[in-house]
């Protein structure tokens, strides 16, 4: 007698799950944005201007970080720069490049992850709730650097190397690991650490920024997790598995 296979087109408790938690994630979010529209507004592209107001204060012999930043503890709020120096080879060209490819650029890169991967439609529900997750739309809306640690990891995931990039933001420095078992991952690293090289004193004064910094230190962007996910998401529920 032939045992019948399972039927893989029946929803699983998991996936009801997941179409839970999305839907609620939706609900909350839309009602977010209806009642906070004109806060929201104001939050348009603040990061992009902060950081590039920061790497045009350095091109122009000023300072990259705050005297605050480096006098003594501070409590960390909007406006402080807590990305390391080597972050300015990625801010200096945009002080001259159109504004616009700084949000389009990471988009194409996520896109052409999820065009390349094919996710199933359960690893869908969860690339959902990653980009449904608060701190995303939140992060992307203000421009914060951190959607282009997303794009190296969404092109990590796909060649290995690039998510060495996920270094300019050390709070998540885990996710920089995808890969870290090819050759290329290792040149990768390499040219990274040559990159950091001649900022020099710049380095002690991130340090000191870091160490003074009052609200979690490394830990601050904890909340980004969800965002750098999303393209592991659509690897591990890529269908050429």
């Amino acid at each position: 007698m032939t045992r019948a296979k399972p039927n893989l087109r029946q929803p699983t408790v998991v996936a009801w799950a997941a179409v839970a938690v999305v839907a609620m994630l939706l609900v909350v979010d839309v009602l977010d944005v209806v009642a906070n529209s004109s806060t929201l507004r104001s939050q348009v592209g603040v990061d992009y201007r902060l950081y590039m107001d920061a790497a045009t204060s350095w091109l122009n012999g000023g300072p990259f970080f705050q005297s605050y930043q480096l006098a003594g503890p501070y409590p960390i709020s909007a406006g402080d720069v807590l990305y390391p120096p080597v972050a300015l080879i990625l801010f200096v060209p945009f002080t001259f490049l159109p504004a616009l490819l700084w949000w389009m650029l990471p988009a194409v890169a996520v896109a052409w992850c999820l065009f390349r991967l094919r996710p199933t439609r359960l690893a869908w529900l969860w690339i959902a709730v990653c980009a449904l997750w608060p701190t995303t739309p939140l992060k992307a809306l203000t421009g914060n650097p951190v959607i282009w640690a997303v794009a190296a990891m969404a092109l990590g995931v796909l060649y290995y190397w690039p998510s060495v990039i996920v270094l300019i933001k050390p709070s998540l420095f885990p996710f920089a690991f995808f890969g870290a078992n090819r050759r290329a991952w290792l040149l990768a690293v390499g040219v990274f650490v040559l990159a950091c090289l001649p900022f020099g004193s710049l380095w002690i004064e991130w340090i000191r920024s870091l160490v003074n910094s009052q609200g979690g230190g490394l830990a601050y962007s904890v909340l980004e997790a969800p965002m750098l996910a999303l393209p592991i998401v659509a690897w591990a529920g890529r269908t050429d598995r």
